[in-house]
């Protein structure tokens, strides 16, 4: 399959739930921002592929287990016109609240990012140093991210990462009944495809995160994770890895819809927020605890609705 210039490929898997679904009405739900009509350009121009196979027909009832490779102008929006929300900012750390579908960073010179957006910002503000990234958060994940303002502040709060000094807290929606509390320590090391693969990983990084379950309903799960380290899709892995998988996760096995009280809920990203970090500021080592509030696609998942934005 030839990808066109300036275009970006998505890959999907047909999970068993969509069995009998139409491809059109699959790809517009199961692709964030896209429209029927994005869909039907594709279809049209020869640009979905289904187990290796061109399709251009938007009737197609999938079966469940199909593969599917298709190129569009833009899969991912630009945050659904989402901003980047300060949640707080002093003269040495700024923390902002990153909705799910903006990268941290840009993937290409003059793409959209978080670091992209805060640098344009402060420029405009008069400030003469950039903002620096101090972590990452998957592209799908929403929530606290953190940036050092000066170089004082880089150095103290790089070093808190380092140590395993930054505390952070996640939420996450996972498939299955997991235990009240439970650990996942492994080593996780590079897999195939942008996957990072774990369990029997000798040469791989020391990866630990604790789990507890916050509240549960007919197949899934609002879990807490509180990651130890800090390694690649580290809690995606380990939530696979034990039987639990992220609802929306594709590349890690986690179906891409689930019924929740009657309804079909279908998130078109991985459930993951970052709604918390902990740290002692690079200025007075006083110590900080940051939240992010929990976005709308949790709502379906609390023990108490009061908690949702």
């Amino acid at each position: 399959m030839t990808q066109k210039p300036g275009k970006q490929k998505q890959t999907l898997l047909v999970g068993a739930e969509s069995a009998g679904e139409r491809l059109d009405l699959f790809l517009a739900w199961a692709l964030p921002g896209v429209s029927r009509k994005m869909v039907k350009a594709a279809l049209d121009g020869g640009m979905v592929f289904v187990d290796e196979c061109v399709q251009r027909r938007a009737n197609l009832r999938l079966r469940g287990g199909e593969k599917i490779w298709v190129t569009l102008a833009c899969p991912w929006p630009k945050s659904k016109g989402e901003d980047t929300q300060e949640l707080y900012r002093d003269p040495w750390v700024l923390a902002v609240n990153k909705p799910a579908g903006l990268p941290c960073h840009p993937d290409r010179p003059g793409s959209d990012s978080v670091l992209s957006r805060l640098a344009g910002r402060l420029r405009q503000e008069g400030h003469c140093q950039a903002p620096v990234l101090l972590h990452r958060l998957d592209v799908e994940t929403s929530g606290v991210l953190l940036f050092a303002l000066n170089d004082e502040g880089n150095r103290s709060l790089f070093r808190q990462f380092a140590d395993r000094q930054m505390e952070k807290v996640y939420l996450a929606v996972t498939t299955g009944q997991p235990p009240e509390e439970f650990q996942v320590h492994n080593r996780l090391g590079k897999g195939r495809r942008g996957r990072t693969a774990g369990t029997e990983q000798p040469h791989g990084q020391e990866a630990i995160t604790d789990f507890r379950v916050l509240n549960r309903g007919m197949g899934w799960s609002l879990v807490e994770a509180r990651p130890l380290t800090g390694r690649t899709h580290q809690i995606r892995v380990h939530l696979s890895e034990a039987g639990f998988p992220l609802l929306g996760d594709r590349l890690y096995g986690g179906p891409t819809s689930l019924g929740v009280d009657g309804r079909m809920i279908s998130p078109g990203r991985c459930l993951l927020h970052a709604s918390q970090v902990s740290f002692r500021h690079p200025d007075d080592d006083r110590e900080m605890t940051l939240e992010a509030p929990v976005p709308e696609d949790f709502v379906h998942f609390s023990p108490t609705p009061v908690l949702m934005i």
